[in-house]
């Protein structure tokens, strides 16, 4: 440790940056110095900004006696490292599910046979919170949720959407946890017409929640009365102002969709897939949402695909190859799949029975606490 210590601040902050975080867990009782550095709002944001960024997580996942998690990494050749979630929060569980991922924290939704609760977790550091729910605030039945850090307002918010159906319209209402305060409090909804939800979990992008919501429209082809088709449009929530809005027009959707539509997020863009389904054409087109909201351009087609009426586009990886859930008949369960555009090949990344879900987060390795946080450590993103 003298030697240790005759080295160059600036050196040891350029080692200690480039290590994972069970490493610099254990390097925090090496002395106060080290403590001090590690657990600064600062050198955590630089660590979480040096690891990599394109790891995936899926949820969820039964082991045994316990539900968890897989993380495919960024370099790893369909192989996924399976993580148990924390035992505690595992008593009298009948359901379970990731919610969101940013910067290293994982929201997680647990249902038992009392009641609902929500949960903070960081996989890396093994710490986890209970985000205590306002008994004042009534029932809620969670339809769709949203997680994710709002760089407006440098914070981390929870999003949970109701909803109640009255002469033919979807009534959305809502609850938002806020970090900073640790505190919940009720938003004023939106009602959309004749709706429905997509069952898919959203996904945040940038502070901004997104959903799908389908309508029935009639359907006559060639004078036949044909089934309603869905007519999409996306429902989002700008969590910086906790507003509500609707993005109905320029949606890329014509008759050949079907309902196998699903959002992503893309190099910090929302991202449309989309499973088109006709006589002789199979194939995923994948567009994005320029940030003016305005404008969808397409970002490439994936060609040659087999006529599967599940297959649902999960997220991206190293935003290069897409994640693909499909249902095999002959299984008789999903296979996750990875397929590169640039060769127009796939490759199967899981056939596990054991999956409950599939939902695909960006995750990143990092010391971001699960507490409420201090007024310095709220900063660190921003």
């Amino acid at each position: 440790m003298a030697s240790g210590s005759c080295l160059p601040e600036d050196m040891i902050r350029e080692t200690l940056l480039r290590l994972p975080v069970q490493s610099l867990l254990r390097f925090q009782v090496v002395c106060k110095r080290w403590l001090a550095l590690i657990t600064s709002s600062d050198f955590i944001l630089t660590h979480c900004k040096h690891r990599p960024k394109h790891s995936i997580m899926l949820t969820n996942t039964w082991f045994g006696e316990n539900y968890g998690i897989s993380v495919l990494e960024a370099d790893a050749k369909g192989k996924t490292e399976h993580r148990n979630l924390p035992s505690s929060l595992m008593n009298n569980v009948v359901k379970c599910r990731s919610i969101g991922s940013s910067n290293g924290l994982l929201c997680v939704y647990v249902k038992n046979t009392h009641n609902v609760d929500y949960f903070l977790w960081n996989p890396a550091t093994r710490k986890h919170r209970l985000l205590l729910f306002p008994p004042t605030l009534g029932h809620y039945t969670p339809r769709t949720f949203g997680f994710g850090f709002v760089p407006e307002t440098s914070d981390y918010k929870l999003l949970i959407v109701d909803d109640a159906s009255f002469e033919g319209n979807l009534i959305l209402k809502a609850l938002v946890y806020t970090l900073s305060t640790d505190s919940w409090k009720e938003v004023e909804g939106v009602t959309a017409s004749r709706s429905y939800l997509s069952p898919k979990i959203s996904v945040v992008v940038q502070g901004m929640w997104y959903d799908l919501i389908f309508r029935e429209e009639e359907n006559i082809v060639q004078g036949t009365l044909r089934e309603p088709r869905k007519v999409p449009s996306i429902i989002k929530f700008n969590m910086a102002n906790d507003v509500f809005s609707k993005i109905e027009d320029g949606l890329p959707y014509d008759n050949a969709c079907g309902r196998n539509m699903n959002l992503m997020e893309y190099k910090e863009l929302l991202a449309m897939g989309i499973y088109r389904d006709e006589e002789t054409t199979f194939e995923l087109e994948i567009w994005t949402l320029m940030k003016n909201e305005y404008c969808w351009t397409k970002l490439f087609v994936c060609r040659p695909l087999p006529k599967i009426m599940t297959m649902i586009p999960l997220g991206f990886r190293n935003d290069k190859e897409i994640i693909l859930s499909d249902y095999s008949t002959e299984l008789f369960y999903d296979i996750l799949q990875l397929y590169d555009p640039s060769t127009q090949e796939s490759s199967v990344v899981s056939t596990y029975e054991d999956f409950i879900y599939f939902d695909a987060h960006n995750y990143v390795e990092s010391l971001v606490s699960v507490d409420a946080w201090s007024s310095s450590c709220v900063q660190m993103f921003s």
